[in-house]
């Protein structure tokens, strides 16, 4: 199997901007579901009532679950961007990073 060499000198801030969105996002749907689940529950025990709870908890639940996730996205791509523009910055100025590659056939 031939070995080389290939030399990064950057990256695009896009695309690191688009994967740490992504992962953003989905850190939010998480954190989105376990607060549609607890503001359930908490509804559900101060009505007495689980059907009122159910109501009221997964109304604003799902509005939740819809807006939490795009905040995260824009919050987590802005970050991503950033640390894009930062990653360029340094292998610029040390040269770049050389990673070892093998070609399987």
């Amino acid at each position: 199997m031939a070995k080389s060499h290939l030399k990064v000198v950057g990256v695009k801030p896009s695309t690191v901007a688009m994967f740490e969105g992504t992962f953003f996002s989905i850190v939010g749907l998480g954190v989105a579901i376990l607060h549609t689940l607890s503001t359930t529950f908490s509804f559900a025990q101060s009505t007495d009532s689980v059907f009122a709870g159910l109501a009221f908890g997964m109304a604003t639940g799902i509005v939740s679950i819809i807006v939490v996730p795009f905040v995260y996205y824009g919050i987590g791509w802005l970050i991503g961007y950033l640390n894009g523009w930062i990653i360029n910055v340094v292998m610029q100025s040390s040269g770049g990073i050389v990673l070892d590659v093998e070609d399987k056939k």
